[in-house]
């Protein structure tokens, strides 16, 4: 063989990576991953959540202008979204306020009850929190009690007062003061 040949075998069997070598990059590789991914995810979770509350502070103003322009109480989405479209994951929201519609993200679902002596109540709670607990009697929980994370806030026509909570929706609920 030739000088040059002997040169080009002897440099490709030093370019590979020994089994030794490949284990540790891998290992490496895999310890840093799962010290990222918890960091992605609670940042992925944070900004769904912003994204929801952004969604809901944004419709008081919108009941407000409804009111002031026809001088009633709006009680469908569609009124509401005759001032300003309220969007969903399938477009523009339709039907009562009551009805609760999938906000953008589709990780929360928000309904609107009122107005009750003028405050409007608008609660969202995360889809994955709606599938219906086990019927075993030590699992049974309360209609509230299966929304582990939700937000709540309300709104009072009458003085413009607000309010915007997040946790757990039967501690939430009592916290709110829109007064």
């Amino acid at each position: 063989m030739s000088e040059q040949k002997v040169r080009t075998l002897k440099i490709s069997r030093k370019s590979g990576f020994t089994i030794t070598e490949a284990i540790i990059t891998s290992a490496i590789i895999g310890t840093l991953a799962s010290i990222a991914y918890p960091s992605y995810t609670n940042a992925n979770n944070s900004s769904k959540l912003a994204n929801a509350k952004a969604s809901i502070q944004s419709i008081p103003p919108i009941i407000g202008a409804f009111i002031d322009a026809t001088g009633e109480a709006p009680s469908t989405w569609d009124d509401l979204s005759s001032i300003a479209a309220v969007m969903t994951n399938n477009g523009t929201a339709t039907g009562d306020l009551e009805t609760p519609i999938t906000l953008p993200s589709a990780i929360y679902d928000l309904s609107i009850e009122g107005p009750t002596e003028s405050v409007y109540m608008m609660t969202a709670t995360r889809v994955v929190d709606r599938i219906e607990p086990d019927t075993d009697e030590e699992n049974e929980n309360t209609s509230n009690d299966k929304y582990k994370f939700a937000i709540k806030s309300c709104f009072n026509v009458s003085n413009g007062a607000s309010d915007l909570r997040t946790g757990n929706l039967t501690d939430i609920e009592s916290e709110l003061n829109c007064g």
